[in-house]
């Protein structure tokens, strides 16, 4: 004989009620809707040690990987019923289809989009709301969790189960789901005797006096399955209030929660007065004004808009009206941080040591713990400091170096696609020992963990094969420039040797000059900097010197290029310059005899050139007479505008203030400017309102009063030509601008 108890996932209600129905019929069995193949976990899910909301993930062992999630929360009537069934000593099971059978539906879902679409028309739910005038959330709450008669409510939520499925179109999915639980009552009664069923409402009128018949036995005896695994993880409120992979979530776990725990005390009453409390209590937390009078007018609205709408307690969407009137002032915005906090919630779940059922799981638990990092397990962000020296105030190696090795430890879950650190930028980037990091646990976090466990059994075998995977994809230098770069934050020895040969090997065939400089910037902060992260950098060197010498042979043809090509090189020029600055075994005459070719050609692109007599001056490179010769060359009528314009904005680029005090410069810009005629002018003029728009306020008011004394006027007066608004007339010719061809420039 078999018992049903038809329920509605995570709710307190059904949570409650779940506990007296199976406390009066006191099954020999209880089965409850899940993966059936994962009943083993069910004991491990009822220890004290485990603090909800959890949930058993089963996941495929082969990439891509596909996953299937059963969240519980305290308030879920399937963990309550559980609970209830191991503190009696009553066998408990899950009979549902075998996760392997789930995840083998996900993949044909997944290739075929037919297979996963739900059936055409009007959605239960949306038709439920049209005939109820409110949404079904609010209408679950208004005729069930307000509910304390356990009678009625199990000959509500019966009829509701029923109505939902003569309302619905069967998913052929579902039918067989359904087929294999009739199969797994029948094997329990037989086995047991007196069963007691707890699953969906939805289910239950299909299985509730439905016997298991040859056409199920036929349906259910060959399945298709895939390899799988299953683990324990935790879980958190945000991601059950998403309903992402898993479509029965809670609209407002952090709620639902008060709701429970005012029930369990027998004043459910309380939860109105507790939910606006909490609001109130969160808003002044965060320096909003929130009276106890205002409570208690949000109070007093929130109960007469539930008579009005025919509740018995205050739902959801009542004490959200009358919070918004009452403690926003009219406002939601004014209330919504703290309606998310205290409806959503920051709560994450946690599993004691063991419970858990991959390596690399295990091994970033441990490591959270051995860092001290575990602080930072939450579901809010939280930014931490480190510093990457060693701690000469302590005595032990591991303590010395904890900040390094949590570098390690965070670079390597970042190289594993594992998202639970991001790196931070910092205004002081020349602070080359320190990091900052942004740390967060999600949900996602665990299942990316335990994708990762596909390719290894610890973070660091999984960093080690998805750098690996990289290096063996990358197209180009760059690419292997950059396994090499976060195989050493990695602090992986064995995949820089890796990715040094790669990098060698693909130098050689390297023919691009901005590839070349971009790589040795890159390997240049490896090189200057890899001792304080304690990894062999000695390979390095020469590798430089092979990719520094690479640069110099192909830059000259490469400078002879169009505008986009120019920018990219300026870039490599940058990388290029710093790296001779900081490394004595770069031969730096060489770069700066390419750079006075640059200056002095005119095939060479004009920005580049401008560029290259930037970084001669800064250097102290180039005399101040053969400045003033490219100068008064560059900006001449013997010179394209365009391409004196682009040769200034290329000069303009480093060394600003030194510029701004050449008076000469100035001079011969405006003794240029002067002499265009309006359609030289065009072009130039949107070249040096591109090269001016990166000057400070502070630059543009010296220039002023530079081009002041050319002009023969104080700095005053420039300034206020040059700041002040458009006329009219200007304006318009500004704005024919917009239908200018620039294509040519």
């Amino acid at each position: 004989m078999a018992v049903y108890f038809g329920v509605r996932h995570f709710s307190p209600a059904c949570a409650f009620f779940v506990r007296e129905f199976l406390e009066r019929e006191k099954p020999d069995v209880l089965l409850i809707e899940g993966p059936s193949d994962l009943s083993g976990m069910i004991a491990a899910l009822c220890s004290e040690d485990v603090r909800f909301p959890a949930a058993i993930l089963a996941y495929t062992d082969a990439a891509p990987v596909r996953t299937v999630l059963y969240p519980f929360a305290d308030f879920s009537p399937e963990l309550q019923a559980m609970k209830w069934a191991a503190a009696h000593g009553i066998p408990v099971q899950f009979c549902d289809l075998p996760s392997d059978c789930l995840l083998a539906h996900e993949s044909e879902s997944d290739a075929d989009g037919e297979n996963g679409e739900k059936p055409a028309g009007e959605s239960v739910y949306a038709r439920l709301e049209r005939v109820s005038g409110t949404d079904s959330d609010t209408f679950w709450e208004y005729c069930f969790e307000g509910c304390n008669d356990f009678a009625d409510f199990c000959a509500a939520a019966a009829e509701y189960g029923k109505s939902l499925r003569e309302c619905s179109e069967l998913h052929p999915h579902d039918a067989l789901r359904e087929a294999f639980m009739r199969r797994c009552i029948a094997e329990a009664e037989q086995k047991y005797g007196r069963v007691a069923v707890v699953t969906g409402a939805f289910h239950t009128a299909a299985l509730q006096d439905v016997p298991f018949t040859n056409i199920d036995k036929k349906h259910t005896d060959t399945l298709k399955t895939v390899k799988s695994h299953a683990t324990l993880m935790p879980y958190s409120f945000y991601r059950l209030s998403q309903r992402s992979g898993y479509g029965a979530g809670s609209k407002a776990p952090g709620f639902f929660e008060i709701l429970w725990n005012c029930r369990l005390r027998g004043r459910l009453q309380e939860a109105a007065a507790a939910y606006l409390a909490r609001l109130a209590a969160f808003q002044r937390q965060h320096g909003y004004s929130s009276s106890p009078a205002e409570v208690i007018e949000a109070l007093r609205l929130a109960d007469t808009l539930t008579l009005m709408r025919g509740g018995v307690i205050p739902a959801l969407s009542d004490l959200r009206d009358a919070a918004v009137t009452c403690l926003g002032h009219g406002s939601f915005g004014e209330i919504s941080l703290a309606c998310a906090d205290v409806e959503i919630g920051t709560k994450i779940g946690s599993l004691p040591e063991g419970s858990v059922h991959t390596s690399v799981q295990e091994d970033f638990l441990r490591q959270l713990h051995d860092l001290k990092l575990e602080r930072f397990r939450t579901a809010s962000a939280q930014e931490t400091e480190l510093d990457l020296r060693e701690n000469l105030r302590v005595k032990s190696e591991k303590s010395a170096f904890l900040d390094l090795y949590r570098s390690r430890f965070l670079h390597q879950l970042r190289t594993a696609g594992v998202e639970f650190g991001t790196p931070v930028a910092r205004q002081q980037d020349n602070a080359t020992w320190a990091e900052r990091w942004s740390l967060k646990w999600t949900p996602e976090t665990e299942i990316q963990l335990v994708e990762a466990s596909l390719t290894g059994d610890t973070v660091e075998q999984t960093a080690r094969a998805a750098l690996g995977m990289r290096l063996a994809n990358a197209n180009a230098v760059t690419d292997a420039a950059d396994v090499l770069a976060d195989a050493f934050l990695c602090g992986l020895p064995d995949a820089v040797r890796e990715a040094v040969s790669a990098v060698q090997r693909m130098t050689a065939d390297c023919a691009s000059a901005a590839d070349a400089g971009k790589t040795l910037g890159r390997l240049s902060g490896i090189a200057r900097f890899g001792s304080i992260r304690r990894i062999d950098s000695s390979a390095l060197p020469p590798l430089l010197q092979q990719i520094y010498l690479r640069f110099c042979l192909s830059a000259g043809g490469a400078a002879v290029c169009d505008a986009n090509a120019a920018a990219e090189l300026i870039a490599a020029v940058t990388a290029v310059n710093d790296a001779c600055i900081a490394h004595d075994f770069l031969d730096d005459t060489r770069f700066l005899k390419l750079l006075m070719q640059f200056s002095e050609s005119d095939r060479v692109n004009a920005l580049i050139s401008g560029f290259a007599a930037a970084i001669l001056t800064e250097r102290g490179s180039i005399s101040a007479e053969q400045l003033s010769t490219l100068i008064s060359r560059r900006l001449s009528r013997g010179t394209p505008p365009a391409d004196a314009a682009a040769w200034f904005e290329g000069l303009a680029k480093r060394n600003r203030r030194a510029l701004i005090g050449r008076l000469s410069l100035w001079e011969k810009l405006c003794d240029f400017i002067s002499g265009l005629d309006d359609e030289e002018f065009k072009p130039v003029l949107l070249a040096l309102r591109r090269t001016f728009s990166e000057f400070t306020a502070a630059e543009k008011s010296d220039i002023a009063e530079n081009i002041g004394e050319v002009l023969g006027m104080s700095g005053l007066q420039a300034a206020e030509i040059v700041f002040s608004d458009l006329t009219e007339d200007e304006q318009a010719e500004i704005d024919a601008l917009d239908d200018f061809d620039f294509d040519g420039i």
